[in-house]
């Protein structure tokens, strides 16, 4: 669970549109009512530093989407906001829990997860990221060296979840042991 004081990542900003401060948008998320008019969402750099209340909302294309925030009424003023990451409070990503399929989790949920390989520690997950091909998990191993593992079902069980322990299973050579 995310402690509510914290915040939770669900879009990053990748450019202005038109002339009247719309935000082109990157959604990470998978419940798009967080973009809902009237929603206080927070941007920033790696962490939120501003609120803004989203005055409307345009699909567009895949997971980019374009957003009007209240304040934000230029060209300019759009461009200020780009590159930034778009937040909500750890408190609104949990009360979405309940939207869930059982066998669902939220990916903070994984952050900090013991991650075991062969029956034996490996490591921590500190970060996921989001590729082209698909999502991967970053993980510390316990030589502080940071290796990386596609987050696919045949490489990454998630069974013991609750237990706040994943189990890989890595192809052949993905990396030395």
């Amino acid at each position: 669970m995310i402690p509510e004081n914290d915040y939770l990542r669900i879009a990053r900003i990748t450019g202005s549109h038109g002339l009247h401060g719309e935000l082109k948008v990157y959604v990470i998320t998978d419940f798009p009512e967080r973009f809902e008019t009237g929603k206080l969402l927070y941007f920033g750099f790696e962490k939120a530093s501003r609120e803004y209340r989203v005055e409307g909302l345009r699909p567009m294309k895949g997971r980019i989407l374009l957003l009007k925030l209240e304040g934000i009424d230029s060209r300019n003023d759009s461009d200020l906001l780009k590159g930034m990451d778009i937040f909500i409070m750890g408190s609104d990503a949990e009360s979405g829990r309940d939207l869930l399929d059982e066998d669902s989790f939220f990916y903070y949920d994984l952050i900090g997860c013991k991650v075991y390989l062969k029956g034996k520690e490996f490591g921590t997950v500190i970060d996921i990221m989001e590729a082209g091909a698909g999502d991967i998990l970053v993980i510390e191993d316990l030589n502080s060296g940071r290796v990386m593992v596609p987050f696919v079902e045949s490489m990454v069980d998630t069974a013991r979840l609750n237990e706040k322990i994943i189990d890989i299973n890595p192809v052949e050579g993905l990396f030395d042991i």
